[in-house]
């Protein structure tokens, strides 16, 4: 995480000294308590902590937190997005978790901080303290993407009511939530007030509250002719998805070789995903390619024999292939991660 810490007072940046330093932080202080090289603070409060808001994951305000609630008041925009804010008394006493607490980490950073000084960490997520796990910390710390987010405070708060949530989770990611005690496991709803599904299929979810946790299982290879039109592209993956009942939500990265660096509809394929492209050289390829049809057209045009189905190989790890399909200038091959 990359962090700032900001403090206010003399004291505030004495402490913001140790604590940047044993948390490898970026330090901002005012200006007349600055030595050295370190950053200053410039101008009002509001207006630089505005200035550099974006650039960082975590912030540790060493100041009042009624200061910190109205600097970053207009600032907040989605508990998917906000960074961690944790707010620290000059003397060191008490880290307060302040915002995004799970998905920001906030509670882990006000953890930390503690850690690093002796502080007191405050934590007020009903979650936590009652002992129970947020659906967005299994979330975030198992990597799964959550479908249908609006529903996760939903499915929070019917676990602090100590209401029935199951969990309907696929065969191969049940062993990932074996560290985690006090869950439902189910395959249906039955009675719940709330539901948990863990899939990569699509699926008709039941009518009560429910969030999908998708995991970031598949990879995609492609090969395509060069200036593919990417509604093509995209045509082709979405039936293909469909033939293998899978969401797209649970792809985690696209494949191809470097010669494709530029290909438009590639390019626009991982923007529409939010995934990034594994670009192979040729060696790269050639080293697994005997295990697949290879091409003298392809080889002669760029160089390897095979492109779709040795990328995806290569970056599933050794992974199943689910799909293959080839024609009217694109190659696709699905693979399923070893996990």
């Amino acid at each position: 995480m990359k962090t700032a810490v900001i403090a206010l007072t003399k004291n505030g940046t004495n402490l913001a000294r140790k604590l940047s330093e044993k948390l490898n932080a970026v330090l901002y202080v005012p200006e007349k308590f600055a030595v050295d090289d370190e950053n200053k603070i410039e101008g009002n409060l509001s207006d630089f902590v505005k200035s550099i808001f974006g650039k960082y994951d975590g912030f540790i305000f060493i100041m009042a937190a009624g200061i910190v609630v109205r600097v970053i008041a207009p600032l907040i925009k989605s508990k998917k997005t906000d960074p961690a804010v944790v707010v620290l008394d000059e003397r060191g006493k008490f880290a307060i978790s302040l915002l995004s607490g799970h998905i920001g980490g906030a509670n882990d950073l006000s953890r930390e901080v503690s850690k690093a000084i002796g502080a007191q960490p405050v934590i007020t997520t009903a979650t936590d303290v009652n002992g129970l796990i947020a659906i967005d910390v299994i979330a975030k710390e198992k990597g799964y993407y959550i479908e249908n987010f609006e529903a996760v405070k939903k499915i929070n708060s019917a676990l602090v009511n100590g209401d029935k949530v199951v969990f309907i989770i696929d065969k191969e990611e049940k062993k990932f939530f074996n560290d985690i005690p006090c869950i439902e496991l189910s395959n249906d709803t039955g009675n719940a007030s709330a539901c948990v599904y863990v899939t990569a299929k699509n699926i008709k979810p039941a009518k009560i509250p429910f969030v999908i946790l998708r995991p970031k299982n598949i990879v995609f290879g492609i090969g395509c002719k060069r200036n593919t039109e990417f509604e093509h592209l995209l045509k082709t993956v979405k039936e293909s998805m469909d033939i293998l009942n899978l969401s797209l939500n649970s792809v985690k990265n696209i494949s191809t070789m470097d010669i494709k660096k530029d290909e438009e509809c590639i390019n626009k394929l991982a923007e529409y995903l939010q995934v990034p492209v594994k670009y192979y050289i040729r060696q790269e390829l050639e080293e697994v390619e005997h295990l697949f049809p290879v091409s003298e057209f392809v080889k002669k045009t760029v160089g390897a024999g095979s492109v779709a189905r040795p990328s995806a190989y290569l970056l599933s790890e050794n992974g199943q292939e689910l799909l293959y399909t080839k024609g009217n200038g694109i190659t696709l091959a699905i693979y399923k991660i070893s996990r």
